[in-house]
């Protein structure tokens, strides 16, 4: 990865405004528990340098209602004190609720792959839940992609990509491609 003041990176994407309710009508955008989601990078990163790839981030059932809302807050600290501390709290807040996520249970072969969460990093085409877990617009996507997706590539130097869905691979590959990163996308119609 560039030396670079990740704390800064991670708030400028919790911060983003690029999208709205008049250009993308499903987005969920409030200053509570709807802000944009950077993504995760494991501790230990660098030493696979492989990179998940989600559509967007989901909605959270009941189960997962309390863990969101810890979660969402750490997001807002970042934003709102840009410490290093606060970033290290938000990783370490990941780092215990990412497990519980249905996708990771049920589309991260991390184990069955030699790999450990510390050792990936994780983000999603569009970084803004949607109206119940609609499939983001186009625009949405796009307005993603061209900045924060595309940045991240050039910042984390991934040797590979895996796409979780098809969705996610048809919007980003292009941008893998473009860099000589190897892609594929897993189908999340079917069992692993």
């Amino acid at each position: 990865m560039v030396a670079l003041d990740w704390t800064a990176e991670f708030a400028q994407i919790i911060s983003c405004t690029r999208c709205d309710k008049f250009t993308c009508r499903n987005i969920l955008r409030d200053t509570e528990e709807n802000v944009p989601q950077p993504g995760f990078i494991g501790t230990r990163f660098q030493e696979k340098r492989i990179l998940l790839v989600g559509q967007n981030p989901g909605v959270p059932n009941n189960s997962l209602a309390i863990r969101d809302r810890i979660y969402t807050a750490a997001l807002r600290r970042v934003l709102d004190q840009k410490s290093v501390e606060s970033l290290a709290q938000l990783q370490e807040v990941l780092s215990k609720f990412i497990p519980s996520w249905p996708v990771h249970g049920n589309y991260f072969p991390l184990q069955e792959s030699g790999l450990a969460l510390d050792e990936i990093a994780y983000c999603n085409i569009a970084r803004c839940r949607t109206e119940g877990n609609k499939e983001p617009s186009l625009r949405m996507a796009s307005n993603c992609a061209d900045s924060h997706f595309s940045r991240w590539l050039d910042l984390l130097n991934p040797r590979a990509i895996v796409f979780v869905g098809k969705w996610g691979h048809s919007q980003g590959a292009h941008l893998a491609d473009e860099r000589h990163i190897p892609c594929d996308f897993m189908n999340r119609d079917r069992n692993l």
